[in-house]
């Protein structure tokens, strides 16, 4: 297969070229030839590497059911937003081994998801029998773990028993994903909150201050310089979080990732006084922030101090958040969607006004996350050899796009938003999955992913 006429677009800027396919990888990237029976005809049409996701929860079981409507529908978005690779996050249960929780992920998406995956496996047991596991896990491909300095009384860890997983994870030779907000100082806020009887939505922020995050933040990066772990801070919500990132990077830890997701870039607070349903929609952790912190991280993310863009996908039907508001705030499922939105929205609010190049916009979607997350010798580039992921994006469309889904879902933050630029066709390994906009087929085609850190080096 040859894809014809198209401006390649690449980390180092947009290329007139084609791209030839052969056993599900990119064979050859060539100067333009004319169009021949057969060939995929992109002119007009730029050709990206399909987008990496590295934060999603495509099916976390709840009590009430499970995220993100599920493998197949989730996934189902993420090749109709034109990205073919994620990595989801196995979540033990109290008590059981790491290696059983990623086996129980792995039962749940194999045979169902739609994209490829990879998985991170968190930690909420610093026990020795468990963090015993860990360099078993890296050998296999597991080399990105989870923990939480968040959600007291639930996935909490403090600060010793961060510091003695953080030393764990680094002797495996792995990397530490860690949701920075300070659990003990929420936990007060929500008292505080709960006993003044402020229970509705709107009061979710409030009990989620910005104080929080950054406290966490300048203690994690502590623990990071001191046991010399890896690090990376996920959903980075507040423009001060990611400056301190970039203050330890200067003081020379260099091995330190700031990732930012969709919701916190494109929303912002004002949806928690817009009315119920908006402020069900918007409960997230951390909560979305004022308008102008977002515009401080589109800078950030625009000139790489923060490393790439995810979307922490979670959603949930707006029935199951409303379901749960009786109970207060607190009783909410936590999450947004973004999976399919992630690269329309970012290009509308980013490339399109200027804020961002298109080079720089690919490499926060595709190439660095597939570099960070250990892809980086088969996925997020169009590149000879790599995995046959492309997607052709038509940047000014005749037509409006939609946002993705079904009708009833968290992700109505996006719904009214301004959006350019529609994904056409995407390939997955060399198959084509979408045409016209279109699912090509249900058949589920992706296959689980597994990853070496440092497997690309520049």
């Amino acid at each position: 297969m040859n894809i014809r006429g198209g401006t390649l677009i690449t980390r180092d800027g947009p290329v007139e070229g084609d791209i030839t396919v052969a056993d599900g990888r990119i064979s050859a990237v060539e100067p333009r030839k004319p169009l021949s029976d057969g060939d995929v005809d992109a002119t007009g049409l730029w050709v990206l590497p399909g987008g990496v996701d590295p934060h999603t929860h495509f099916g976390m079981p709840l009590s009430g059911g499970i995220s993100s409507l599920g493998w197949r529908n989730s996934s189902t978005a993420a090749l109709l937003g034109g990205t073919t690779t994620v990595v989801d996050f196995a979540n033990p249960a109290v008590g059981e081994p790491l290696g059983a929780a990623v086996q129980r992920w792995r039962d749940m998406a194999d045979g169902t998801i739609l994209c490829d995956y990879g998985l991170h496996v968190t930690v909420t047991d610093t026990s020795p029998e468990r963090l015993a596991e860990i360099p078993g896990l890296v050998s296999v491909g597991l080399p990105t773990f989870k923990g939480f300095l968040a959600y007291k009384g639930r996935l909490m860890l403090s600060a010793a028993h961060m510091k003695t997983l953080m030393a764990a994870v680094r002797e495996a030779g792995g990397l530490l994903l860690v949701h920075a907000e300070d659990g003990e100082m929420n936990a007060v806020a929500e008292k505080v909150l709960l006993d003044l009887g402020r229970i509705g939505p709107s009061y979710h922020p409030d009990a989620h201050p910005a104080e929080s995050e950054e406290k966490a933040v300048a203690e994690v990066l502590a623990l990071a310089a001191e046991t010399g772990c890896p690090l990376e801070i996920v959903h980075i919500s507040l423009a001060r979080s990611a400056e301190l990132l970039n203050t330890a990077r200067a003081a020379g830890h260099a091995s330190l990732v700031g990732e930012v997701c969709l919701h916190h870039l494109m929303a912002d607070d004002s949806l928690y006084q817009a009315g119920h349903e908006a402020a069900l929609g918007a409960i997230c952790s951390p909560p979305l922030r004022p308008r102008e912190n977002g515009d401080g991280l589109w800078d950030m993310l625009a000139d790489g101090r923060l490393d790439m863009l995810a979307t922490d996908h979670c959603e949930f039907p707006l029935a199951v958040k409303a379901r749960a508001a009786g109970g207060g705030f607190p009783a909410v499922p936590n999450g947004c969607g973004g999976v399919g939105e992630r690269l329309v929205l970012s290009y509308t609010q980013g490339v399109a006004t200027g804020r961002m190049t298109p080079a720089r916009w690919i490499d926060t979607l595709a190439t660095r996350p597939a570099e960070l997350m250990g892809l980086g010798d088969r996925k997020g580039a169009l590149t000879p050899g790599f995995d046959a992921d492309i997607v052709l994006f038509d940047p000014e469309p005749s037509y409006r796009w939609e946002p993705l889904g079904p009708s009833d879902r968290a992700g109505s933050i996006w719904a009214g938003l301004p959006a350019r630029g529609v994904v056409k066709d995407v390939w997955l390994r060399g198959t084509r999955v979408v045409q016209g906009g279109r699912l090509v087929s249900n058949t589920p085609g992706g296959c689980f992913l597994p990853r070496l850190l440092n497997s690309r080096k520049d």
